[in-house]
């Protein structure tokens, strides 16, 4: 049997501007829908601010084989399991002040947050749909921490509107879900199956856009960690197997799911479903989410600056995962555990690249 030598590289980038790295523009586009059914009235009421911070990725094998010799398999996974509650709140805080502007900048009517509150429906819509703040949760590509502001409480959509992304098939941090079928640890937090028994909310949300004579907005932004890659090399000049990982850390925002939508008075009471998927230039196939009669969506990474974290890499070998808290089964496992090192740039760029994407997210619903 071939030994294992191990080579581990950890990738990061030196010189990328703060607030500026996104650069003029976003790329969007409206999600299996027009602008035309917000002309009925500019009046809008935010009704949730989800930013969904990522907290892993990658996990995934990379694997050769031969006709003569038995296969073998590598994984890169990339964690940032800490991260300050005070320092996301305060980001998702912004997040919302700057929607405020945008909204009232493109021509809409805001509702203030008190009218929301005061409602009969939104008391009605967090009963059916409502989570605890600082939820710890997954989606397709891994653990994720889903923050709002403090102000607004949470809740998320049902999940046929969301698409396959939404749905928690990857843990990669050991803790983050207690018990089967995706149960956040988080004392009421989300799972799968609480997300998937929702079928009442978009009802809810038509009813409180009519109570309230307005269209209903939901600001959904995932924030990305990085990417990671793993290979092997069965016919090295060492003759023996080679296993490369890296890890890469850069904040950004994830196409398909980062998304202004709009639910109508006039909208359907049974709700959306998220349309046949188209690939973006990023990451894995899944269909943008749809959870509005109005949707637009960006298109492509919005990817921002590297140097405001902090990286540590190792190498786990077989079969350890299980107990690492790592996805299980490859015979080298790189774990790459990444943390935020310059608070204020990392929250400054965030909410920069939030400030691009909403800017060209609305210019195509402007009124």
């Amino acid at each position: 049997m071939a030994t294992h030598a191990v080579c581990a590289a950890v990738l990061m980038a030196i010189s990328i501007a703060h607030a500026e790295a996104p650069g003029t523009s976003a790329e969007v586009a409206m999600t299996d829908s027009t602008p035309a059914a917000l002309a009925v009235t500019k009046r809008v009421a935010i009704t949730s601010v989800m930013v969904s911070f990522q907290a892993s990725t990658g996990g995934d094998k990379t694997n050769t084989s031969s006709m003569f010799a038995a296969k073998t398999d590598a994984s890169s996974t990339l964690v940032m399991p800490d991260m300050d509650p005070k320092l996301l709140g305060e980001i998702a805080d912004d997040i919302y002040m700057q929607l405020q502007a945008d909204l009232n900048a493109n021509g809409f009517e805001v509702l203030p947050e008190s009218a929301v509150l005061g409602s009969a429906g939104f008391p009605t819509i967090i009963s059916n749909a409502g989570i605890a703040n600082f939820s710890k949760f997954g989606n397709m590509e891994g653990d994720t921490m889903l923050v709002s502001p403090g102000s607004l409480h949470p809740y998320l959509p049902f999940s046929p509107e969301t698409g396959k992304f939404a749905s928690p098939t990857k843990n990669l941090i050991k803790g983050w879900f207690s018990g089967m079928g995706g149960k956040s640890s988080t004392e009421g937090g989300p799972s799968s199956i609480s997300v998937a028994k929702t079928w009442d909310l978009p009802g809810l949300e038509v009813a409180l856009a009519k109570e309230l004579n307005a269209n209903l907005v939901k600001a959904t932004y995932v924030v990305m960690v990085g990417s990671t890659n793993a290979s092997v090399d069965r016919f090295s000049s060492t003759h023996h197997n080679t296993y490369t990982g890296s890890a890469f850390v850069q904040v950004g925002l994830r196409p398909e799911q980062t998304r202004i939508a709009f639910r109508t008075p006039a909208a359907n009471p049974k709700g959306e479903s998220a349309p046949g998927g188209y690939k973006a230039n990023f990451g894995n196939n899944s269909p943008p989410a749809k959870d509005g009669d109005v949707v637009v969506s960006l298109t492509a990474p919005l990817l921002g600056g590297t140097d405001f974290f902090a990286l540590e890499g190792g190498e786990k070998k077989g079969g350890m995962g299980k107990f690492l808290g790592v996805l299980s089964g490859a015979d080298a496992q790189f774990v790459y555990t990444a943390s935020i090192s310059d608070p204020a740039a990392y929250h400054e760029e965030v909410v920069g690249m939030v400030k691009v994407a909403q800017r060209d997210m609305l210019a195509l619903v402007k009124q």
